[in-house]
């Protein structure tokens, strides 16, 4: 399952082994790459296909319950702010009403190693008469 608006996108996940730690949940770093493979989602949408020049300057992950093996979920990531060089994400991985985990990520864009202007179709999808976001981060469970 995907979807996409100019602000949002969502992506449908299977936790296979290889997401997985000793313990049989979720190693930490699964998580970053679910939310990083849905932002490119989002930006292959918006026509950005050098998404890549986008490294992180930061990244907040918080975990709420266990994912392990086999389960199924969705994660959503929306464009929070576009600044001159940099964007900001807020993500939720979720199933229903039941979150597993939610996170905020500052990407900079680069060229030629270093910072640029955003792309304007990403400052676009940001702007306020862009597609509203479907409800809060409370309303979500996320604060």
């Amino acid at each position: 399952m995907s979807d996409t608006t100019n602000r949002a996108g969502v992506r449908r996940f299977r936790v296979e082994l290889a997401d997985t730690d000793a313990t049989g949940g979720i190693h930490h770093t699964a998580a970053l790459r679910w939310a990083e493979q849905t932002e490119q989602q989002l930006l292959s949408a918006l026509g950005l296909v050098d998404a890549i020049a986008f490294p992180r300057r930061r990244i907040d992950v918080e975990f709420e319950r266990a994912l392990r093996y086999g389960d199924e979920f969705d994660v959503r990531i929306e464009i929070e702010a576009v600044g001159r060089t940099s964007v900001t994400y807020r993500w939720v991985g979720r199933l229903g009403d039941i979150v597993y985990f939610h996170g905020r990520s500052v990407a900079v864009h680069v060229r030629d190693g270093r910072p640029a202007p955003v792309p304007d179709a990403l400052a676009r999808a940001a702007a306020p008469s862009a597609s509203p976001s479907t409800g809060s981060d409370a309303e979500q469970g996320v604060t």
